[in-house]
């Protein structure tokens, strides 16, 4: 059976500290419109776990456990609670990737690039570079994966993003159902994020709503 992957929410905006001199109090994770307060270096650190450990273009799938045995690596005792937590708070979730679940999942999220795409070379013409302009890449990944990052941004939510590469599919390869069936890309394009959260060429946001502007009072 499939295990469920595990993503993390939200953009981190760093430490707080209540006054000079003084340790931060907690640590700001921005979703949306919305800031969240991390308390203490535990659930800093199960929060950071649950982003994964790069290892190069391709990871294996991240999972609770996973992450649960991260954190006993690193030395933080009980994660399992505070795994709990941060799923109470939305700042983690859990997504069977075959399953109606993970639908939903990309309905509600969007994803948000960082860094800076440096493109492929010719020596390795099939693998594009993510990283700092003047520097070694951070991470490369193939082509679909780079799509992904460069234009997920601009979608309203993951599961618009597949719709939008459902549609480019059926230009290219019309028979193929991880091509043209948005189900099939999400699969994909979840395996993708994850890459992508681990070496910090992105992070996952609430889904995009219209803004309207309010009248003056």
């Amino acid at each position: 059976m499939t295990a469920p992957l595990i993503f993390p929410v939200g953009h981190y905006l760093g430490a707080h500290h209540p006054e000079a001199g003084a340790d931060p109090d907690a640590h700001i994770v921005r979703i949306g419109w919305e800031v969240y307060r991390l308390a203490g270096t535990d659930q800093l650190g199960v929060w950071a776990l649950a982003h994964g450990l790069p290892e190069g273009g391709d990871m294996a799938p991240w999972t609770r456990p996973a992450v649960e045995g991260a954190a006993r690596a690193s030395g933080i005792p009980g994660a399992g609670p505070i795994v709990d937590e941060l799923l109470g708070q939305d700042l983690i979730i859990e997504v069977m990737p075959d399953a109606a679940e993970a639908v939903e999942f990309a309905r509600v999220c969007r994803i948000r690039g960082l860094l800076t795409g440096l493109g492929n070379t010719s020596g390795e013409p099939l693998l594009y570079g993510i990283g700092l302009t003047g520097a070694k890449p951070v991470v490369q990944v193939p082509a679909f994966t780079y799509e992904l990052w460069k234009w997920g941004h601009a979608c309203d939510s993951l599961w618009h993003a597949c719709q939008i590469f459902a549609r480019a599919g059926r230009d290219t390869d019309p028979v193929d159902p991880d091509q043209i069936d948005p189900g099939h890309i999400l699969v994909r394009c979840l395996a993708a994020v994850q890459v992508l959260i681990a070496h910090g060429a992105a992070y996952l946001d609430e889904a995009r709503e219209e803004w309207e502007e309010q009248p003056d009072r």
